[in-house]
């Protein structure tokens, strides 16, 4: 059936009845174009290797896709490899606030020694932490003392804590006992 002249088939697209033929192929040459540019800028992107000459666009999609395939794997392993130093960080942070704990509780028993040296102290070698409770003679000891007799009870306790050095007792002049570390 033909009327007007015109042919009617159910093959047209909405779009080709709207649309002349000079936009459609302005329309594809600015396609074309874009793509090339695209292309361009993988290549700048992509290792090409020594015949970076002439690749086919199929060649440089292939390169790529392997590029991509291979950033991807580094960024596993990147990221497996801040996991490791994460884990290990917060481990020597929970180590570090240990020993800041021992130091805060070795500081503070050392605030309370005295820290004045002079030249008529006496150094006592000490072996075990019971002879070192055991020769202190306490009973005339001030309420100052007493403070001090706790932290060296606190320190002749184990808590857990081992210790294999030999501890020095320093007795000055007015025979207060004092601890050096």
């Amino acid at each position: 059936m033909r009327t007007s002249g015109l042919c009617h088939t159910n093959n047209v697209s909405p779009f080709q009845l709207l649309v002349p033929r000079s936009t459609h192929n302005e329309m594809e040459k600015n396609r074309r174009a874009h793509l090339r540019l695209c292309l361009e800028k993988l290549k700048g992107l992509v290792p090409l290797g020594p015949e970076s000459n002439r690749h086919t666009t199929l060649s440089l999609l292939t390169k790529a896709k392997l590029h991509i395939k291979k950033l991807e794997d580094y960024d596993r392993k990147a990221v497996h490899q801040i996991d490791q130093l994460q884990r290990e960080q917060r481990h020597l942070k929970r180590q570090l606030e240990k020993l800041g704990i021992e130091r805060i509780r070795m500081d503070s028993i050392g605030s309370t020694m005295s820290s004045e040296r002079s030249d008529s102290d006496r150094e006592i070698d000490v072996e075990s932490t019971d002879y070192l409770m055991g020769d202190l003679d306490w009973s005339s000891s001030s309420p100052s003392d007493s403070d001090e007799r706790g932290s060296m009870q606190s320190i002749c306790s184990d808590e857990g804590y081992s210790s294999s050095g030999i501890k020095r007792l320093k007795l000055q002049n007015n025979h207060k006992p004092c601890l050096s570390l």
